[in-house]
């Protein structure tokens, strides 16, 4: 039974009244019945390193303590957010050092936490730019994701690449299996090119794609359910020894239903992460273990990938003079990805008045408050920022119109329209901050300088307003 345990990794979500208290009668209950880890999911930096503390502890084996990048930049992590761009920020600066030294500053962090995976690199070639991507070419982006895992890995922390045989073709549809038609000719030239360099980078886990993949398996099976895909494709094809990781949450969502734990082991699954009811998925693999629609072999196979690459994790915590460098270091790569899209310079001077294009009130006043925060760190008083609906006659200063992408942005694109109108019939200047991928900037033509900014995260935000005091 403690095989069979050891292939899931269970979600501890973070309450933001609570903490992680109400969670951890279901993580001891998990670590007495053997899962192999755990996927930590939001919660301050403080709180995870306890938490890990107390799995680490009262666990028998190894555990895999897993953790997404974005939650160690979040707000609540610590005082001040690591300061990490996306990933096509990243990128676009066509530096490996810098890809291989932020991949060390994220794995540094989330060891100082106590957890020994990231859910990352994204391996993925998107059709179109997209800011959680590497890039649209799939050399740039093999390129940036052999530099992450081997830099990450080095500091004694696990990538998770994502998502096998490849997302970039996955519409962003929130239900239903999506199905990429993308030739067989066409998925070996791109979308597995990046996979292949993460393979022959020693990547420990390869998370599989909630899709399916026609011209690799014609039975439509997703590519996490898809024998043809795990076996003959991942397995055989390009020689993966590493675990083949599924997200059974994840995979629930699209599908709108539960996928049996015991059903993704059976094609070819090492590690399962996110069960549904841990209690339900334990019952379901020794069921299925008992009628041998479960082999024997293939679980014993799978725990001893998890037990293999769970010893491979585990360096010793950085000091805090590494974890200060690498704080300043991410602050000035921020600044360097900011990207000017259109437009000439403006001189920003004191006091600035934003205004703040979000789909939602609280979306805005954190833009705002980020933006705020980085004139403080530009040496300025923050409360020199002020948030306004509309330019006002009270300043000359050039208006900065924060844009954070919604869904559809026409109705939007007419709102920072009438917001530079207005402020060029005060005889001021206007410049439009897009929080989202340069090449996506909608027309903004009547902005005096349109810059990019690539996520209307609080660390990009803080970054912006440094560069526009320091830089234009």
């Amino acid at each position: 039974m403690r095989e069979l345990a050891q292939l899931l990794l269970p979600a501890i979500r973070w309450d933001p009244a609570a903490g992680f208290a109400p969670a951890l009668p279901a993580v001891m209950r998990g670590i007495a019945a053997g899962v192999g880890g755990f996927v930590i999911e939001g919660g301050t930096r403080d709180a995870v390193t306890e938490l890990t503390s107390t799995i680490r502890k009262s666990s028998g084996d190894a555990p895999i303590t897993a953790i997404a990048p974005a939650t160690l930049s979040s707000q609540v992590w610590r005082a001040r957010s690591l300061s990490v761009p996306p990933a096509a920020a990243i990128a676009s600066l066509r530096d490996a050092l810098v890809v291989r030294r932020v991949a060390r500053a994220v794995a540094r962090e989330a060891r100082l936490a106590g957890c020994n995976a990231i859910l990352a690199p994204p391996c993925n070639v998107p059709r179109t730019p997209r800011t959680d991507a590497f890039g649209t070419l799939a050399a740039d982006v093999a390129a940036a994701c052999a530099e992450w895992i081997d830099a990450a890995q080095a500091e004694g922390v696990l990538c998770f690449a994502s998502a096998f045989p490849g997302a970039g073709a996955v519409t962003e549809a929130l239900t239903g299996i999506p199905t990429v038609r993308e030739s067989e000719d066409g998925l070996y030239a791109s979308d597995l090119v990046p996979f292949r360099a993460a393979i022959d980078a020693g990547v420990a886990g390869i998370m599989i794609a909630e899709a399916s993949y026609a011209a690799l398996d014609a039975s439509g099976t997703p590519a996490s359910l898809s024998r043809p895909i795990l076996g003959r494709l991942l397995r055989t094809q390009l020689g993966y020894e590493g675990l083949a990781v599924a997200d059974a949450s994840l995979l629930a969502t699209r599908w709108g239903h539960r996928v049996r734990a015991a059903d993704l082991v059976a094609a070819g699954i090492d590690i399962v992460l996110r069960p549904i009811n841990l209690d339900v998925e334990l019952r379901a693999l020794i069921d299925a273990l008992d009628d041998r629609t479960l082999d024997g072999e293939r679980v014993h196979e799978a725990a001893t990938r998890r037990r293999l690459r769970a010893e491979m994790a585990g360096a010793p915590t950085p000091e805090l003079d590494a974890e200060r460098i690498d704080d300043t270091w991410l602050e000035e790569v921020a600044e360097r990805t900011i990207t000017v899209v259109r437009g000439r310079n403006v001189r920003v001077t004191l006091p600035v008045e934003v205004a703040v294009v979000a789909s939602r009130a609280d979306q805005a006043a954190a833009a705002a408050a980020g933006f705020a925060n980085g004139i403080s760190d530009a040496g300025e008083d923050a409360a020199s920022v002020r948030r306004v609906s509309s330019a006002s006659a009270d300043t000359r200063s050039p208006l900065v119109v924060v844009v954070d992408p919604p869904a559809g942005f026409s109705t939007s694109a007419q709102e920072v329209a009438a917001l530079c109108a207005a402020a060029r019939q005060l005889g001021r200047e206007s410049v439009v901050v897009w929080c989202g991928h340069p090449a996506t900037s909608p027309d903004t033509s009547g902005a005096s300088l349109t810059i990019a900014c690539w996520s209307p995260s609080t660390p990009m935000l803080r970054a912006t307003g440094r560069w526009l005091l320091r830089r234009v």
